[in-house]
């Protein structure tokens, strides 16, 4: 095995069956959404209510920890959820005053769409540096409602941010959202969830139009449980692809979720990988495996399942097309770059543009342990990882990265055999 290079870490498989309970971290969408509209409840209305289950992810942490210090500077790394869902609240809440700013990457990652419709709604939000950029001031107060025009083609989270803080609105709010819309089923989500908390919100079938109304209807509720996460998930389901055999159970997965990347379960079947709902979770099975087929799917609505997805169809020898991922170019990475030039150095042959990805699902030389850039993204660094089933082994630059959603990643992989020795 060729020496690892430095402040690098070697990832190493030692099994091909996979029998193992998988514990899966809480969902961090429905977690962060959770923790808005509980602040939201407890701030307006003085209703108590406790989430049980809540993620651990660094995400959430950071959510947390602002919400609960509402002056000053808050720097919220790179997470671009926290980000624009802290950006909208502080926006509509009287008297907070707060400078918000990120790590060089969150910079890059888009936000004036989400900062000129809070403008339109009366937002007091100034860049301090550089326009269009972080970091921001915000001083809060009292928003109005009224009809918004938002383009659906960078991130869903602008008109999640801007529905969650609906109940602080004065008026009612519709959002229009004009061309190609990414990731619907994250606004659905927010959707059920403002419902399921007691506010009204309404999508029309086309996404075309949302509209939230000031009437409430809160109910009695005092625990609000959250689910195992889907796309947490899509990293163990890559395991049992790229196994011979696999058996694995995840404790409160639910395959009726409200999350929608629970669609999954049904991909996976293309691959051989059967899924059964139980009792207190989900079960997956492969007891054998598929003949190699040209198989595409459109990543769209779902774009955190795609590097899972994009490698283990890669290393089970799948020819693959992913299409439908021109967001994944705004996440905590370039995925799609991360994604192809990890792939060539594994020696598939790749091709990428700004919205597809596609390779032949063989590796068209002896892999040498060249090193697979991370570049700091837990969802690039888990599905590389994870590759080390199909190679034996696999070099990455770090490993540190999962903490922002699975940070218990390592522990669950040392379960199906994969460890990471890392080198200084």
């Amino acid at each position: 095995m060729a020496k690892a290079p430095k402040n690098k870490a070697i990832i190493q498989s030692k099994n091909d069956v996979l029998i193992a309970n998988i514990d899966l971290p809480a969902s961090k969408s429905i977690s962060n959404r959770a923790l808005i509209l509980k602040e939201i409840l407890q701030n307006k209305y003085k209703k108590q209510i406790s989430l049980l289950n809540l993620s651990k992810a660094e995400d959430t942490e950071i959510l947390q920890h602002a919400l609960s210090n509402q002056t000053g500077t808050i720097h919220v790394q790179n997470a671009g959820t926290c980000l624009r869902f802290l950006c909208a609240y502080y926006a509509a809440v009287p008297g907070i005053e707060v400078v918000l700013t990120g790590n060089e990457r969150l910079i890059e990652r888009p936000i004036l769409p989400l900062i000129k419709a809070l403008q339109s709604l009366g937002a007091n939000i100034q860049f301090l540096e550089k326009e269009n950029s972080l970091p921001i001031a915000i001083k809060g107060s009292q928003l109005s409602g009224g009809k918004i025009v938002l383009e659906g083609n960078q991130s869903s989270q602008f008109i999640s941010a801007l529905l969650l803080i609906s109940p602080l609105l004065t008026e009612s709010l519709d959002i229009q959202i004009t061309g190609e819309i990414v990731s619907k089923d994250y606004i659905k989500l927010t959707q059920v969830m403002l419902q399921e908390f007691g506010f009204n919100c309404q999508i029309s079938d086309d996404y075309t139009l949302v509209q939230t109304k000031t009437t409430t209807n809160l109910k009695s509720i005092e625990n609000y449980k959250i689910e195992a996460d889907w796309s947490s998930a899509a990293f163990f389901y890559q395991a049992a692809v790229l196994a011979e055999k696999a058996d694995l159970f995840f404790e409160n997965l639910n395959l009726n979720s409200i999350q929608g990347d629970v669609i999954l379960a049904h991909w996976m079947e293309r691959f051989g990988i059967k899924s059964i709902q139980k009792e207190t979770g989900v079960a997956i099975t492969k007891t054998k495996i598929p003949q190699p087929i040209l198989a595409e799917i459109n990543f769209n609505n779902h774009p955190d399942l795609a590097p899972a997805i994009i490698c283990a169809t890669a290393g089970a020898s799948f020819p693959f097309s992913a299409t439908g991922i021109s967001s994944l170019q705004f996440k905590e990475s370039k995925r799609i770059d991360a994604l192809s030039e990890g792939l060539k150095l594994l020696h598939f042959r790749v091709q990428a543009n700004d919205n597809s990805l596609s390779h032949d699902g063989l590796a068209h030389a002896f892999y040498q342990n060249t090193c697979v850039n991370t570049v700091n993204d837990h969802r690039i660094c888990m599905a590389f990882a994870l590759m080390s089933i199909a190679q034996s082994t696999i070099v990455i630059t770090e490993t540190n990265s999962v903490k922002k959603s699975f940070p218990n990643f390592w522990e669950e992989a040392k379960k199906i055999g994969v460890f990471p020795n890392i080198f200084l």
